[in-house]
């Protein structure tokens, strides 16, 4: 029931945030709808966060964000035959940097940054009291990735980025040593992470 809810909620935040930017497309920030600060909250498949973003000037802003979640993952990855469900918890703190390199367009962003922080995976499945680790800790984690929305203007701002996480890849343990390698090499836990984020700010 909590994955439908959470994409249920995913869903609607996406066809609102989707419909804000095309909206704003044609739109350029003017000098009075400049706003030098913004307080938001998002939602992607590492957690929810909070962040503040500080637009240095109408081409550039820097963001930092904390984040984290804990619950069952919306994904059932299936190795060497065999489906599994996963308990997941997060916790994260990340600093970005979006540009906008287009003058008539600054719905369109390029973004990077660094994050440092955990995901722990516990894989178990149906049939088997085994349990396998699939965590990546103490790894610093570097983002590239382009974003819609995003304005740097005063009021509510609707956003949506995507791009990709890379890290140095899961360390994966569990009883049977042959079944954990065949864990660490699946996409699911490997070091390139694609990363999906919604949303919403007030920009001042």
């Amino acid at each position: 029931m909590k994955t439908k809810n959470t994409i249920a909620a995913l869903t609607i935040v996406l066809i609102t945030g989707l419909t804000n930017v095309t909206i704003s497309q044609s739109e350029k920030t003017n000098d009075n709808e400049f706003a030098d600060y913004a307080a938001g909250i998002s939602l992607s498949p590492f957690g929810g966060s909070v962040g503040f973003i500080h637009n240095w000037n109408s081409k550039t802003s820097f963001q930092a964000a904390l984040g984290g979640f804990s619950g069952t993952a919306p994904v059932k990855p299936e190795i060497n035959g065999t489906t599994y469900d996963i308990d997941n918890s997060t916790s994260w703190v990340g600093m970005f940097i979006n540009h906008r390199p287009l003058a008539d367009a600054d719905w369109f962003r390029l973004g990077t940054g660094i994050g440092v922080g955990t995901i722990k995976n516990t894989l178990s499945s149906e049939g088997s009291t085994d349990t396998y680790q699939a965590n990546y800790e103490g790894n610093i984690v570097g983002y590239v990735g382009f974003g819609f929305g995003g304005r740097p203007k005063k009021g509510l701002v609707f956003s949506l980025d995507l791009g990709l996480l890379s890290t140095s890849g899961a360390k994966v343990y569990g009883p049977d040593a042959s079944t954990a390698t065949a864990i660490s090499n699946d996409n699911t836990f490997g070091s390139l992470l694609p990363n999906i984020q919604l949303g919403i700010s007030w920009g001042f």
